[in-house]
């Protein structure tokens, strides 16, 4: 790439469009944020306008920040196996598992790591960097309580004798100290039938008030690319609600910051470019209201706030191996009181608008990508004046056009 296409596409991305006429152009809007990104394949850190290399040679993703930003969980290898510990003050690395990249989890208020290997649940403290802890076997799936004081898992059903085994969700103490007996089962998933069929769960997500948990109910392999029942349980595993079908993806469902409402992009097919809506719920008793207009897909959305979201759209359009033509999307900030919807982004041709993410002071980022060469994207804290931040990540996770950026960017966010 040459040195003027550099530099247009870096002018060209710092026009955010508020009105259909107004634009405005960027001052400083990131001084303070920070982030770690994926470039060429290693790992960066940048803190206002600094970056700095972490890694060389390697084949890294998904950085994870832990609560305080002392340290980023990684994964490295091509197969994303490997788990690895930085240190962000030292710059120091520590291999904490050979096969434990695939799920990993930080606790919420401590800098302890939870993670996968195979059904093995274990986790390690970052304090002390010894051999992990095994916390529990035959798990299928698990996240954390918003304390931090035990692990919410998911059982896997299997197939014994021609009949499926069932699902438990169970409370895990981290004081169990492996021991069975003192796991609590909060609910039981619905037997296998033709209205509801699942082998496991996905990560668990807690509204902001506690009183909720969403995961997707997952069939089997080759189904869940295409259907999974969005669902919804109360804390003390009283109340199981069925709510809508969607795909296999975990970025697609998201409780608002406050009370119970749930957002989430319904519709099945792995295809990224039919059939996706975004829907908002009030948990338990409310109805799901669509704010996708007829002839539009949603791929991906935040939270901005507790009245907006915003999307990342596109024209509906029946799939093409060829991603010349397939369509770029764009933002767009939804009303949900009013449900007005107002244009926040016009990207060029031949750029599309990713991944907005919500951030602290009102400011919002995304990724604005012609699916080879990508930019960060931010606006300052009255969400006027946009620039890009970090220039060249890598492309993040695709699968039929559901882009999963949290691969290759995390931004630091203390809650």
């Amino acid at each position: 790439m040459t040195a003027f296409r550099r530099t247009f596409l870096a002018m060209s991305v710092v026009l955010l469009i508020i009105t259909n006429s107004t634009t405005i152009y960027a001052k400083k809007p990131a001084e303070l944020l920070k982030a770690a990104f994926i470039r060429n394949g290693d790992l960066w850190i940048k803190a206002g306008d600094n970056e700095r290399q972490q890694t060389r040679g390697a084949y890294i993703l998904n950085p994870k920040w832990s609560y305080d930003g002392q340290w980023i969980a990684y994964t490295k290898g091509e197969n994303e196996q490997e788990l690895w510990l930085l240190q962000v003050q030292t710059g120091h690395s520590h291999l904490v598992a050979q096969e434990g990249g695939r799920n990993f989890q930080w606790q919420p208020n401590r800098n302890s790591l939870a993670f996968l290997t195979a059904q093995q649940l274990n986790w390690i403290d970052s304090d002390e960097l010894a051999k992990p802890k095994k916390v529990a076997e035959g798990i299928g799936n698990f996240s954390w309580y918003p304390d931090g004081s035990s692990i919410l898992v998911s059982t896997e059903a299997k197939l014994l004798d021609n009949e499926w085994t069932p699902i438990r969700i169970m409370k895990i103490p981290l004081t169990a100290n492996a021991d069975p007996t003192r796991f609590e089962t909060l609910h039981v998933l619905p037997k296998q039938s033709d209205d509801f069929f699942a082998v496991g769960t996905s990560i668990f997500k807690w509204s902001a008030n506690g009183r909720w948990i969403a995961f997707l109910a997952k069939p089997t392999a080759s189904l869940s690319a295409d259907g999974n029942t969005l669902c919804v349980l109360s804390a003390d595993g009283s109340v199981f609600k069925t709510i809508d079908q969607m795909v296999n993806n975990e970025m697609w469902f998201e409780w608002a910051s406050k009370d119970e409402t749930l957002a989430y992009i319904e519709g099945v097919g792995r295809e990224a470019t039919t059939n996706k809506h975004l829907k908002v719920m009030r948990i338990p008793a409310g109805t799901s209201v669509s704010y996708t207009p007829k002839g539009y897909v949603e791929q991906n959305f935040t939270w901005y706030g507790l009245r907006n979201i915003v999307t990342s759209r596109s024209k509906e359009a029946e799939w093409s191996i060829d991603p010349a033509k397939r369509q770029f999307p764009y933002l767009v900030n939804v009303k949900l009181k009013s449900q007005h919807q107002k244009l926040l982004t016009q990207p060029s041709e031949t750029y599309g608008d990713f991944n907005p993410i919500s951030l602290p002071s009102h400011q919002l980022a995304w990724i604005r990508s012609n699916r080879s060469y990508s930019n960060v994207i931010v606006t300052d804290p009255q969400s006027k004046n946009a620039e890009t931040w970090i220039e060249n990540i890598d492309l993040g996770a695709n699968y039929y056009e559901q882009r999963n950026w949290n691969t290759v960017l995390s931004f630091f966010i203390r809650k």
